[in-house]
């Protein structure tokens, strides 16, 4: 075996951990939840087989970006549906006849479990996100007229189009973008591009506003990206930024 070999060998051996629980006995999967948290799933001896579940990790992964248990049970159901495996009790369970399907099992239980938990932190961050988006369209229309308003307003980037939240059309020609931004590393990140492939624009004469505007606390780090490409605006200081924009 190559030198490169080992060492891939050696960092995914780090994931293949075993362990005895009253579960189960544990298996750390090289799935992930958004939180990047290895899917662990526990093998149970049923009859001559096995029975695979994840403790309701997708469950509890799903629990903390939302609290809506009705849509994390449609959720778990259709990714059950999507590996063929079953729901009970709140966790997901796969059975391997023998050894041989044991394997598959466990890949099955891992991936649902971790699309189960990703599809909830999607819809979560779809729904702040649109709560977000309107407020700020009310303190627009509050501050400018209707014609200067634009909604899912498409700029054409360096490397492709991007659509933005609202767009304030200047009479001079120039504009403000303007992005609702949620405290997830999926909102954080599409911003992020968006905001930072349209800055070329600035080149051409014509001057970009760029404000990424949150209602909710963001992480240091985020701050310190989404400031590379924009300004960051709280909710609450939005009315007086644009008073202060339109006096420029």
């Amino acid at each position: 075996m190559s030198k490169a070999c080992d060492e891939i060998t050696a960092a995914l051996s780090l994931y293949e951990v075993c362990s005895e629980t009253e579960q189960g006995t544990r298996i750390t999967t090289h799935c992930l939840y958004p939180s990047f948290e290895p899917v662990s799933v526990f093998v149970v001896r049923f009859g001559d087989g096995f029975r695979v579940h994840d403790g309701g990790g997708a469950v509890r992964s799903a629990w903390t970006h939302g609290r809506d248990e009705a849509a994390v049970g449609r959720l778990l159901s259709r990714q059950a549906q999507k590996y063929q495996i079953k729901v009970s009790d709140d966790a997901l369970v796969a059975e391997a006849p023998n050894a041989e399907w044991l394997a598959s099992a466990i890949l099955a239980v891992a991936n649902a479990s971790a699309a189960t938990a990703h599809a909830a932190l999607d819809r979560f961050v779809a729904a702040t996100e649109t709560a977000l988006k309107d407020k700020i369209l009310q303190v627009l229309k509050t501050k400018l007229p209707a014609a200067m308003i634009a909604v899912d307003y498409e700029v054409a980037g360096q490397s492709k189009r991007h659509r933005f939240d609202f767009a304030v059309k200047e009479f001079d020609g120039s504009m403000l973008l303007l992005n609702a931004v949620a405290p997830h590393h999926i909102s954080i990140s599409a911003k992020y591009v968006a905001f930072s492939d349209v800055i070329h624009r600035e080149t051409a004469g014509i001057r970009v506003d760029r404000w990424a505007v949150h209602d909710k606390n963001l992480d240091a780090a985020d701050i310190s990206l989404l400031q590379q490409v924009a300004d960051i605006v709280p909710m609450q200081a939005l009315p007086r930024g644009l008073d202060r924009l339109m006096l420029q």
